[in-house]
């Protein structure tokens, strides 16, 4: 019972792992198109579709990943305005989010080691 929980938590934070990835790349891109003419930012936003494939999860005891693992990538507008090229790219906003967004990725990442080693540790009989 307890690997079964921790594989799908694992699950979970690999899904949560490639937004946040996808998520990442988006903000990279937005910060090297940060001069250029008529680009408009993009968002990732994975977080709502997860949330609701964890509560299920709880809910129910059946963990369906399919809506979660498509993070949906849109145009960004956060009422910023456009520059007189045409580009929305505020680059202060960008590398914060990246900063951000990194560690959040790292977290993820322990998250994933952790469970892996007490699954280990499971399996030894400690």
């Amino acid at each position: 019972m307890l690997s079964q929980s921790i594989h799908q938590q694992n699950a979970v934070l690999g899904t949560a792992l490639r937004g946040q990835a996808l998520r990442i790349d988006s903000i990279q891109n937005n910060i090297a198109n940060a001069e250029t003419p008529r680009f408009t930012a993009k968002r990732v936003e994975f977080e709502s579709a997860l949330s609701d494939a964890i509560s299920e999860w709880r809910n129910t005891g059946n963990l369906d990943l399919t809506r979660a693992a498509r993070p949906t990538v849109s145009f960004q507008d956060f009422g910023t305005r456009y520059r007189l090229d045409g580009n929305n790219v505020d680059i202060e906003r960008e590398m914060v989010a990246l900063f951000s967004e990194s560690v959040r990725y790292d977290v993820m990442v322990n998250s994933v080691l952790h469970n892996s080693r007490l699954l280990n540790t499971v399996m030894q009989g400690r």
